[in-house]
């Protein structure tokens, strides 16, 4: 290696340059350039090919992202679910068609487009909304009512509650179901995270408005009225935002009153129940009177009381008397059964058992009457006689003489075992009688006040000629 000035290079390029101190010499072989060129050219193939299989290796990674971009889209939809196919976020679909049905759903990849789901049938609970704070160590209401009183206060934004329409405050549970109709209309209106909100405030609202319309009683006590009017009321709220969404149950799994007052309500419940179990009763017992005075037609008997004492009212007595004439064939009729028709048939037997008895003992007279016009004394003398006679042959009766010209007698009398033994047979005897006559021994007038409720009484005579309403 030798130096030397560098004198080759243009004038104009001097200023530029600053010259070189020494140069350097190649004094190796010509050939020395092929051998290391030579050695060089396995290393060469071998980063060549690297770099091939790597450049390959990044297409088919390249072509399994693509893939499992375009994949990406395919969506499984489950039993139960339901929604819609957005692309580039509109709803895609002919009319009625939308809604995608259960399976592997193929579709463009989010961002590009994307399968929105719902599930179709859900439920939703108000368990505080409307319900007061359960103190820790009160497992049940009955001991939450327990250890609450007067002085509690109720607090708003703490405790739920809602105002009755009498004033009073309620407390509430409910549990809702509900099925998604219009996948379309609902995504329209809703994101599907909020759907259960959307259900709950409109559960939230509408009971609001149901409470204040009824009262505490009718919250707690009623079976199906207040359920049904709140699944009216929010279906309506749900309907008006066009949610695509149906209620398919609303029930009331707590309904009480206040807990300080719960107790206190209970037992007035408990009394309303008995009485209600009375009326029950009292109309039961009511009815089976009216089936055994009237039989099992007796609405139709008593239509036809009401009408005839409606005209005895307006004072209308032909119509009073038309009516009267259809009741009594009514209740004479072979169809009518009942206590009532059963009196007036013994009534009418007893009627022909009188007529057969005096038209015997008119004839009687009626034959002795010439007799008595002849010579009256001598028929007297005639019955009484007979008179005696009759009296005499029974057997209870007890003949004693006494001298005729023998002043004044004393007698003693002590009827024998046999006699007495007659006497009494022929009282009892008499008794049964008496009380075997359908009407009693008098033929009394038939006919009483009858008392009624918001209604005319009304007193009728035998030829209901006389009476309350005929004066």
């Amino acid at each position: 290696m030798t130096e030397r000035p560098d004198t080759d290079l243009p004038e104009e390029h001097e200023p530029h340059r600053r010259g070189a101190s020494a140069q350097f010499t190649v004094s190796a072989a010509a050939g020395a350039e092929a051998e290391m060129r030579q050695a060089m050219d396995p290393a060469n193939q071998s980063l060549g090919e690297a770099l091939r299989l790597s450049y390959r290796v990044l297409q088919l990674a390249m072509l399994a992202l693509v893939a499992v971009f375009l994949f990406s889209g395919f969506q499984q939809v489950q039993e139960g679910q339901t929604g819609v196919k957005a692309l580039f976020g509109r709803i895609v679909g002919g009319p009625g068609a939308e809604q995608v049905s259960p399976g592997l759903q193929p579709f463009w990849p989010y961002p590009i487009g994307e399968v929105v789901l719902l599930p179709q049938k859900d439920a939703v609970d108000l368990a505080t909304e409307f319900f007061p704070r359960i103190p820790a160590n009160a497992t049940t209401l009955e001991m939450a009512a327990a250890a609450t009183t007067a002085a509690d206060p109720i607090r708003p934004g703490q405790d739920g509650s809602l105002l009755t329409a009498d004033g009073d405050l309620a407390h509430v549970r409910i549990s809702a179901e509900y099925v998604v109709d219009d996948p379309v209309r609902t995504l329209a209106e809703c994101r599907p995270e909020a759907l259960r909100d959307l259900v709950r405030k409109a559960l939230q609202g509408a009971m609001v408005r149901v409470a204040a319309g009824m009262t505490l009683a009718e919250i707690v006590e009623s079976r199906d009225g207040p359920s049904d009017a709140l699944r009216e009321r929010a279906q309506s709220v749900l309907d008006s935002m066009r949610s695509g969404v149906r209620l398919t149950s609303v029930t009331f799994t707590e309904r009480i009153a206040p807990l300080a007052i719960r107790n206190t309500f209970s037992r007035v419940q408990e009394a309303r129940e008995n009485a209600k179990l009375s009326i029950e009763k009292a109309q039961q017992e009511a009815n089976s009177t009216l089936v055994a005075m009237a039989g099992p037609e007796w609405p139709a008997t008593i239509e036809l009381i009401q009408r005839y004492e409606v005209e005895l009212s307006r004072g209308d007595l032909p119509a009073a008397d038309a009516i009267m004439t259809e009741l009594g064939s009514r209740l004479e009729g072979a169809a009518t059964a009942g206590q009532a028709s059963a009196i007036i048939a013994r009534a009418q037997a007893y009627r022909t058992s009188v007529r057969a008895t005096l038209g015997k003992e008119a004839g009687r007279l009626a034959g002795l009457a010439p007799s008595f016009r002849e010579n009256p004394g001598q028929l007297v003398r005639k019955l009484w006689l007979d008179a005696v006679r009759e009296v005499l042959s029974s057997p209870t009766a007890e003949v004693v003489a006494a001298p005729e010209d023998g002043g004044s007698v004393r007698i003693a009398v002590e009827s024998s075992n046999d006699v007495m033994q007659s006497r009494r047979q022929t009282e009892v005897e008499r008794r049964k009688a008496k009380a075997a006559q359908p009407m009693g021994g008098d033929m009394h007038q038939l006919g009483s006040r009858q008392i009624m409720i918001d209604a005319p009484g009304r007193r009728l005579e035998r030829g209901a000629d006389r009476g309350f309403g005929r004066e």
